[in-house]
């Protein structure tokens, strides 16, 4: 964990087997129920364009595959509270205690494919981990400079709406993924 606060990132995604979606932050509830309550984050209508992103150029994810009969991913995403609470997940550490927007995708209905399946999975992602990897691209990105032109460490970097600020890097860096749309930004 140290590690990802030590280390700047724009977007992650933390891989898994067992579905095939998308899943996006909140992990976590405040109620803690196993499944069921949608947990939205500040964020939240760029954490679904993320979702929507790879899901969409995925091969099968949009169509809502059904691992289960309990399975049931319009579009090929989910809230993650809402599909099951899973308390301390990664996305949303990185979330809350960095600059990264990360999520979660369910790549397989099998949870430990087979060797020969690999291909196959590759073929079905590339687009869409491409595609998703694109989004670095998306929003807005800067330096917070003085009056005397220096960068500013540690200056918060807001948008007019969202409730969730990002903070500059050592050398002033800032990155804001942002869904389409126009915003305004706020620096302190």
């Amino acid at each position: 964990m140290d590690w990802i606060t030590r280390n700047p990132f724009v977007l992650s995604a933390n891989l898994h087997g067992g579905a095939v979606v998308a899943s996006y932050p909140f992990d976590d509830s405040p109620r803690h129920r196993t499944t069921g309550f949608y947990s939205s984050a500040p964020d939240d209508r760029t954490f679904k364009y993320l979702a929507q992103t790879y899901a969409r150029n995925h091969r099968e994810m949009h169509k809502n595959v059904r691992c289960t009969r309990a399975d049931n991913f319009p579009g090929g995403i989910t809230n993650g509270a809402e599909w099951y609470d899973v308390p301390g997940g990664m996305q949303d550490f990185n979330y809350v205690h960095s600059n990264a927007l990360e999520i979660t995708l369910e790549l397989s209905c099998c949870k430990h494919p087979p060797a020969a399946t690999l291909p196959r999975h590759w073929l079905d992602n590339k687009n869409a981990l491409l595609a998703y990897m694109e989004q670095t691209h998306s929003g807005v990105k800067g330096v917070v400079i003085d009056i005397n032109g220096n960068p500013v460490s540690g200056a918060r970097v807001s948008v007019v709406g969202i409730k969730r600020d990002v903070t500059t890097t050592g050398a002033g860096e800032y990155w804001r993924v942002l869904s389409p749309g126009r915003y305004t930004l706020v620096s302190e």
